[in-house]
């Protein structure tokens, strides 16, 4: 018996390992494949080696000093090092991991990119035509410098994950205790009353997609339900709710609900920054004040149509493309 048992576990351990092996060259061959593709697209991919270990029970991609360069050549990314981790009887999820520095260069400038622990998880239907079905990306100690200018998060959480359909996405975002540099503080804010640290942003939405998103696909936005989209900054705070719809030129339209406070920090803040005309002040002054509850909060409408943006009454400009 104990003979027979002992040729089994060979047998398949032999098996387990001719399928990592298996397994490992088609995990390298449809990276390099997917590398290859992108080339073709206009995409500059550079690495000096490419390998992948982890037997027996994962596969272990790293590709060493990875640089890509988009297609027009504006903006190039690089890195000593990126892993990308699969188990061998999971491989449609993925997870990667990113190196402690990294670079972004566009032109003129290179913005460097520093972390605790940055990695991203992609878990992507089991079929020969595989879409997104969630996505999971967490930072630690994130700092993101152009010269003077920089942006620390202390801890971050991005996720997405497919709601009901394949084109619809859940969507959340947290951010919290976000610090600016004096130079990012002087340009947003540079009568210097709002604090150097943002407590939190948090972002929960459903986003429809025009397709699922898959290989060889650019789907576009159709709808936005915003559940929350709140910034609490020192005593500001501001939250937007609503649905948007979206259309083939990606302009937005419909009507979010605004609730804010403190919201003449702000206003002044950007009137100072000259992020809106000097001679609109008043009236936006006078219209959120008169919008305003006891304790100073206010709760109006933001109203996108015909690609222009109001808030309540008042008039802000063009509204942003998505």
């Amino acid at each position: 018996m104990v003979k027979w048992l002992t040729i089994l576990a060979v047998a398949l351990g032999l098996l387990w390992s001719g399928w990592w092996f298996l397994g490992s060259r088609a995990a390298e061959q449809g990276i390099r494949t997917g590398l290859d593709a992108a080339r073709l697209q206009g995409w500059d991919i550079a690495y000096e080696d490419l390998s992948v270990v982890g037997y027996p029970s994962r596969f272990d991609t790293t590709l060493a000093a990875p640089s890509v360069t988009t297609p027009d050549g504006a903006i190039r990314w690089s890195a000593p090092f990126l892993q990308v981790f699969a188990l061998a009887y999971r491989p449609n999820h993925v997870i990667a991991v990113a190196p402690p520095e990294m670079t972004v260069e566009v032109p003129g400038e290179a913005v460097d990119i520093t972390n605790g622990d940055l990695r991203a998880s992609v878990v992507v239907t089991p079929s020969t035509a595989p879409v997104l079905d969630r996505t999971a990306v967490t930072t630690e100690s994130l700092r993101v410098a152009l010269a003077d200018l920089w942006v620390e998060v202390a801890a971050g959480q991005f996720a997405t994950r497919q709601a009901g359909s394949e084109e619809a996405h859940d969507v959340a975002l947290t951010l919290t205790d976000v610090v600016l540099s004096p130079a990012v503080r002087a340009a947003l804010d540079p009568a210097a009353e709002m604090s150097e640290r943002l407590d939190s942003v948090a972002v929960e939405a459903t986003a429809t997609l025009s397709e699922a998103i898959g290989a060889g696909r650019a789907p576009r936005m159709q709808a936005l339900d915003l559940r929350r989209a709140e910034v609490i900054w020192g005593d500001v705070s501001a939250d937007l709710t609503g649905d948007l719809t979206v259309d083939a030129a990606g302009v937005p339209s419909g009507t979010l609900t605004l609730r804010a406070k403190g919201w003449e920090t702000v206003l002044r803040a950007v009137a100072g920054a000259g992020l809106i005309p000097t001679e609109r002040l008043p009236l936006l002054s006078a219209g959120l004040a008169g919008m305003a509850d006891a304790d100073g909060t206010i709760a109006t409408d933001l109203v996108i149509e015909a690609g222009q943006m109001r808030l309540g009454p008042i008039p802000l400009g063009p509204a942003p493309r998505l």
